[in-house]
């Protein structure tokens, strides 16, 4: 007899398709469950075609929950004040009867989780993919992200206190679940696109440095300083990613006569970022969140040279293990790393070091695994 399973999110998955970021089994690691039921905190329609890969051979079934504006404006996401709003989630759990319920997040999406446990006694797994006071404490954060997380704060606890779970899929995440309420969290990093990763065997360059920026282009993740940094240098930057920093970004490149070194991408589809990634020299990122970028471990995994910017305040963990060299967060701090990977000696080093981190710790099987096998444990099979 198969395993079904009730998975709750926040993301609108029409957007994610669009940004071809959709892994393998993400949803449904293992293939543990036979039958697999998103439920969707927004109104969201997104192609059932695309997104049966998430879910492996599962039957998938979607389903909504639309919160937005007018919830917020009615509760102020007060947990007391959502409930009849969570009923309608609860009666969904009645019908299709899942062994457990999987939140992505401790949002308004972990709250009806948490009420499904209360309610029914259905198992709960939490993953937090973010520090929600990390992101609350940083001020580049946009005022939309902001108004978001000041408003969760009031559910984040009321789930953690409950979930049977909770795994952090970063380090730096582990001191913001243990201070609110969850039982023993513990790290289990996201897993990458499986199939896809291809490994960098060569560190020769020839002609101009190709170097690989992927991720949102915001205030918080602003290649600004990367790309000030090229000026006078043979090196080339291709930034993979859009934001409300694009269009600055493109002056910037122009005013400094730098337009022929950087190519914008707006988006990749996260299959063909894997299985290319390993054709440029270096990764240069940059970011002042707490955690480790998921574009890190990709870059990791594939055995490109890291460059980092050292972030205000607490260091993100996974850089203390020398997978990355990290720079002030200046134009002067990201040109002496370019510098620093002229030498075809230093990106093999770093190349290699940051590859055997990322085996040891987010190889993808390894990775799916250890959720799998949380699901089989929740679920008694």
């Amino acid at each position: 007899m198969g395993k079904t399973l009730l998975v709750i999110i926040t993301d609108r998955l029409s957007h994610i398709i669009g940004k071809g970021e959709l892994i393998d089994r993400y949803y449904n690691p293992g293939g543990v469950f036979s039958d697999v039921h998103i439920l969707m905190t927004n109104d969201d329609s997104p192609d059932h075609q695309f997104l049966q890969r998430t879910v492996g051979d599962a039957k998938l079934t979607l389903h909504n929950l639309p919160s937005g504006m007018g919830l917020l404006a009615k509760t102020l996401w007060r947990p007391f004040l959502l409930r009849s709003w969570a009923n309608q989630a609860i009666a969904l759990a009645e019908e299709i009867k899942p062994e457990m319920v999987r939140c992505y997040g401790n949002f308004i999406n972990g709250y009806v989780g948490a009420r499904i446990k209360e309610e029914l006694g259905i198992p709960l797994f939490v993953s937090l993919h973010t520090q929600p006071d990390q992101t609350r404490a940083t001020p580049e954060v946009d005022f939309k992200t902001k108004i978001f997380y000041a408003f969760s704060k009031s559910i984040e606890k009321y789930t953690l206190k409950r979930a049977d779970k909770v795994s952090c899929v970063y380090g730096s995440i582990l001191d913001y679940a243990q201070r609110n309420g969850a039982s023993e969290p513990f790290v289990a990093y996201n897993v990458i696109n499986p199939g896809n990763l291809v490994r960098k065997e060569e560190y020769c360059a020839s002609g101009p440095l190709k170097i690989i920026y992927v991720g949102r282009v915001i205030p918080a993740k602003n290649p600004e300083n990367i790309i000030r940094a090229l000026q006078d240098l043979d090196a080339e930057l291709t930034v993979v990613g859009s934001g409300s920093k694009e269009q600055e970004l493109a002056e910037l490149a122009s005013e400094l006569k730098v337009a022929g070194q950087v190519h914008f991408i707006p988006a990749m589809p996260n299959d063909k970022l894997c299985r290319t990634m390993h054709e440029y020299d270096m990764f240069a990122g940059h970011s002042q969140y707490s955690e480790i970028p998921k574009t890190v471990l990709e870059a990791s995994l594939c055995g490109l040279p890291i460059l980092f910017n050292s972030r205000t305040g607490t260091p993100v963990p996974e850089f203390e293990n020398n997978i990355a060299k990290m720079v002030e967060d200046s134009p002067a701090g990201y040109r002496s790393g370019i510098e620093f990977f002229l030498s075809e000696a230093r990106r093999q080093e770093f190349g290699k070091n940051a590859s055997r981190y990322a085996d040891a710790h987010w190889e993808p099987a390894h990775a799916e695994k250890i959720f799998a096998d949380i699901h089989r444990e929740l679920t008694g099979k």
